[in-house]
């Protein structure tokens, strides 16, 4: 028999769980949920050194135990991934009016994407919608010849995070149960104090997770499955193949099971294995809070759809991959409305403006290192300067008709070829100069426009204003 252990968590300091798929070069981002691997690594670590691990290990990674990701918890109300499927135009409002893609699948001109959030519950014919906020540090890849900069995205501390584990081995239960206790370690960047998160509860409960979107009677015909986790399934050949219609026709008892119409987007689901010591094969999934529109001939019974909700589709679903839950009546959905200006978790006695005061200051006792300001600050007076210099290059009299093209080339080809060394380059010209004078007053040459002094009397004085302006 399967039971749900429900946790739920505060992070009281930053929590970073890197997202690889958004992340860019220098730039990291953070996942807004916590990943059931990440809780599965954290068990995995806390029981790894217990006696009895080798008993319970292989329970452990079953499909029978299933890590659920952790989501957003509104006072007592459980949030879940935004759906997909909403249009909106630019007007904003309390209470929106948005256009439903399975009503009329033709968007009118202007209209975009609904912002929805990251996190929302639906109510009636209307979405309420949260968000994460987030923060990030500057740091310097100090191994590196170059030191270059790069930023760390996380979430702000404050937030509270409601997970379910499914356990069907009493004994692996009892173990995973003993180690959400008071605080638990979470994602990256604990050597700099991030990732610790306060236990506030950890008890089984009886229900199935975000049982009360769950329908309470048969659907004939159709529905609308909605992804509460990233989801792929593997076809008779082990393929990828995104939804296997024939599997999930067996799982759902029904006959010419097909996509109606879909709002959905993929997503490139990354991992690293510790005993390789490398990463492991990418996945492209659909994406969490992608909506199926399913037409079918027969029935879908209750029983039915909760063991679909309970069990999960397609791989990985340890993880916590594959979550769905069945709806019914999606397209009445016509409204959105932000819920509480997107913060889930004020400060009892205190107001929203004071709780955003109140991770300012605890964000803001991060000091950047001394040696991280120091290299933004010569970084932005470099740009700076070389705004100014090109700026004056512009406008400099080399640009007067008096100068030869060719005369002007050299100038530059000096000044290309000694970036990175301003004195030699200097020198150099002088030289340059020099030795171009004495040339043509060896051969007499008598030019008024294009002569070597006035060329080099004009490049000299302006190096010298040049040479001020930066000091």
């Amino acid at each position: 028999m399967t039971r749900y252990l429900r946790y739920v968590i505060e992070n009281k300091e930053p929590l970073r769980i890197g997202d690889d798929s958004t992340s860019q070069q220098g730039q990291t981002s953070t996942l807004r949920h916590i990943p059931g691997s990440a809780i599965r690594g954290f068990v995995v670590n806390a029981l790894a050194g217990k006696p009895g691990f080798e008993v319970v290990k292989g329970c452990l990674f079953s499909n029978g135990t299933r890590f659920l990701n952790a989501y957003l918890i509104f006072g007592e109300r459980e949030l879940i991934p935004s759906p997909q499927g909403f249009y909106e135009n630019k007007k904003e409002c309390e209470k929106k009016e948005i256009q439903n893609m399975f009503i009329d699948s033709n968007i009118p001109a202007g209209f975009k994407d609904a912002s929805l959030g990251r996190y929302s519950y639906l109510e009636d014919n209307c979405i309420h919608y949260f968000d994460v906020k987030t923060g990030s540090d500057m740091k310097i890849k100090i191994h590196e010849k170059e030191k270059n900069l790069f930023r760390n995205e996380y979430i702000l501390p404050g937030y509270r995070f409601v997970g379910y584990i499914a356990v069907e081995e009493e004994e692996l239960g009892r173990c995973i149960k003993s180690v959400f206790r008071d605080q638990i370690i979470l994602g990256n960047g604990r050597s700099a104090g991030m990732g610790k998160c306060l236990v506030e509860t950890c008890d089984y409960c009886e229900r199935i997770p975000y049982e009360e979107y769950q329908v309470k009677e048969p659907l004939l015909g159709e529905c609308y499955m909605m992804l509460l986790s990233h989801t792929v399934m593997r076809n008779k050949e082990g393929e990828y193949c995104g939804l296997d219609l024939d599997v999930l026709e067996k799982q759902m008892d029904v006959k010419h099971l097909e996509v109606k119409n879909c709002a959905a987007s993929t997503v490139e689901i990354k991992g690293f294995n510790r005993i390789w010591g490398g990463k492991i094969p990418s996945v492209p999934m659909y994406e969490q809070g992608s909506v199926f529109h399913l037409s079918y001939k027969g029935e879908f019974t209750v029983e039915r759809i909760s063991k679909l909700m309970n069990r999960g589709i397609g791989v990985r679903r340890n993880e916590g991959f594959g979550r769905v839950v069945i709806l019914r009546d999606y397209e009445k959905i016509r409204y959105k409305q932000r819920g509480d200006e997107g913060r889930p978790n004020p400060i009892p006695g205190k107001s929203w403006k004071d709780n955003d005061v109140r991770q300012n200051t605890v964000s803001g006792k991060r000091q950047e290192d001394g040696d991280v300001l120091k290299t933004v600050a010569r970084a932005y007076y470099r740009k700076q300067i070389e705004k100014a210099m090109n700026q004056y290059v512009v406008d400099n009299p080399l640009k007067r008709e008096n100068i030869a093209s060719s005369q002007l080339g050299t100038i530059e080809s000096f000044s290309t070829s000694y970036r990175y060394n301003p004195d030699e380059g200097v020198s150099s010209i002088r030289r340059h100069f020099e030795h171009a004078e004495e040339k043509e007053q060896k051969h007499n040459t008598q030019k008024e426009r294009y002569s070597i002094k006035s060329f080099s009397n004009m490049v000299l004085v302006s190096s010298r204003k040049l040479e001020t302006f930066i000091l």
